[in-house]
Protein backbone atom coordinates (compact mmCIF):
# COMPACT_ATOMS: atom_id res chain seq x y z
CA UNK A 1 0.00 0.00 0.00
CA UNK A 2 0.98 2.96 -1.22
CA UNK A 3 2.22 6.27 1.25
CA UNK A 4 -0.75 8.30 -0.20
CA UNK A 5 -3.44 5.42 0.08
CA UNK A 6 -2.52 4.71 3.57
CA UNK A 7 -3.36 8.53 4.74
CA UNK A 8 -6.72 8.08 2.70
CA UNK A 9 -7.30 4.82 4.32
CA UNK A 10 -6.62 6.66 7.87
CA UNK A 11 -8.76 9.46 6.98
CA UNK A 12 -11.77 7.43 5.94
CA UNK A 13 -11.69 5.19 9.33
CA UNK A 14 -10.89 8.80 11.66
CA UNK A 15 -14.31 9.94 9.72
CA UNK A 16 -15.99 6.40 10.32
CA UNK A 17 -15.21 6.92 14.07
CA UNK A 18 -16.45 10.33 14.82
CA UNK A 19 -19.56 8.99 12.49
CA UNK A 20 -19.74 6.51 15.19
CA UNK A 21 -19.83 8.95 17.75
CA UNK A 22 -22.52 11.00 16.37
CA UNK A 23 -24.24 7.63 15.42
CA UNK A 24 -24.24 6.52 19.16
CA UNK A 25 -25.46 9.99 20.46
CA UNK A 26 -28.31 9.69 17.92
CA UNK A 27 -29.34 6.31 19.24
CA UNK A 28 -29.45 7.88 22.73
CA UNK A 29 -31.90 10.33 21.61
CA UNK A 30 -33.50 7.97 19.46
CA UNK A 31 -34.43 5.46 22.88
CA UNK A 32 -35.46 8.93 24.53
CA UNK A 33 -37.74 9.70 22.49
CA UNK A 34 -39.37 6.31 22.17
CA UNK A 35 -38.88 6.18 18.33
CA UNK A 36 -39.74 10.22 17.02
CA UNK A 37 -39.22 9.51 13.16
CA UNK A 38 -37.18 12.64 12.70
CA UNK A 39 -35.19 11.06 15.12
CA UNK A 40 -35.43 7.89 13.93
CA UNK A 41 -34.83 9.30 10.24
CA UNK A 42 -31.36 11.30 11.29
CA UNK A 43 -30.11 7.84 12.95
CA UNK A 44 -31.20 5.66 9.48
CA UNK A 45 -28.88 9.24 7.38
CA UNK A 46 -26.21 8.33 9.86
CA UNK A 47 -26.15 4.81 8.91
CA UNK A 48 -26.18 5.36 5.43
CA UNK A 49 -22.81 7.36 5.73
CA UNK A 50 -20.98 4.86 7.75
CA UNK A 51 -22.13 2.43 4.98
CA UNK A 52 -20.00 4.14 2.68
CA UNK A 53 -17.17 4.19 5.06
CA UNK A 54 -17.49 0.58 5.73
CA UNK A 55 -17.23 -0.18 2.02
CA UNK A 56 -13.96 1.60 2.22
CA UNK A 57 -12.41 -0.03 4.62
CA UNK A 58 -13.02 -3.68 4.14
CA UNK A 59 -10.59 -5.23 7.45
CA UNK A 60 -14.23 -3.71 9.65
CA UNK A 61 -16.11 -5.68 7.22
CA UNK A 62 -16.88 -8.24 10.30
CA UNK A 63 -17.73 -5.71 12.95
CA UNK A 64 -19.61 -3.56 10.25
CA UNK A 65 -21.63 -6.32 10.24
CA UNK A 66 -22.49 -6.78 13.87
CA UNK A 67 -23.45 -3.25 14.26
CA UNK A 68 -25.97 -3.56 10.96
CA UNK A 69 -27.67 -6.49 13.01
CA UNK A 70 -27.73 -5.21 15.94
CA UNK A 71 -28.67 -1.85 14.87
CA UNK A 72 -31.89 -3.68 13.04
CA UNK A 73 -32.22 -5.40 16.34
CA UNK A 74 -32.48 -2.49 18.61
CA UNK A 75 -34.34 -0.40 16.44
CA UNK A 76 -36.85 -3.06 15.29
CA UNK A 77 -37.58 -3.82 18.85
CA UNK A 78 -37.58 0.05 19.58
CA UNK A 79 -40.27 0.29 16.74
CA UNK A 80 -42.95 -2.63 18.74
CA UNK A 81 -42.40 -0.97 22.08
CA UNK A 82 -43.67 2.29 20.92
CA UNK A 83 -46.51 0.40 18.83
CA UNK A 84 -47.12 -1.76 21.65
CA UNK A 85 -46.98 1.49 23.64
CA UNK A 86 -44.87 -0.07 26.03
CA UNK A 87 -42.17 -1.19 27.93
CA UNK A 88 -40.16 -3.56 25.73
CA UNK A 89 -38.38 -6.01 27.62
CA UNK A 90 -35.33 -6.80 25.42
CA UNK A 91 -34.94 -3.22 24.72
CA UNK A 92 -32.27 -2.79 27.81
CA UNK A 93 -30.56 -5.57 26.58
CA UNK A 94 -30.45 -5.00 22.84
CA UNK A 95 -29.66 -1.70 23.31
CA UNK A 96 -26.55 -2.72 25.21
CA UNK A 97 -25.36 -5.08 22.28
CA UNK A 98 -25.39 -2.29 19.96
CA UNK A 99 -23.39 -0.10 22.35
CA UNK A 100 -20.25 -2.97 22.67
CA UNK A 101 -20.99 -3.43 18.53
CA UNK A 102 -20.49 0.57 18.29
CA UNK A 103 -17.39 0.10 20.66
CA UNK A 104 -15.59 -2.89 19.16
CA UNK A 105 -16.16 -0.90 15.69
CA UNK A 106 -15.45 2.28 16.71
CA UNK A 107 -12.09 0.14 17.93
CA UNK A 108 -11.03 -1.14 14.98
CA UNK A 109 -11.29 2.04 12.77
CA UNK A 110 -9.10 3.81 15.74
CA UNK A 111 -6.27 1.21 15.09
CA UNK A 112 -6.31 2.38 11.43
CA UNK A 113 -5.38 6.13 12.36
CA UNK A 114 -1.77 6.72 13.24
CA UNK A 115 -0.54 8.13 16.93
CA UNK A 116 -0.06 11.79 16.54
Amino acid sequence: MSASQAQALSAIAFQFAAALQVYEEEVERLLQSRFDPEVYQRTSARMDEMRRYAAAIPTVSGAWVELLIRHFEFTHALFRTHQQRGEGADLPRLHEQLQHAIERLSQRCLQLVPAP
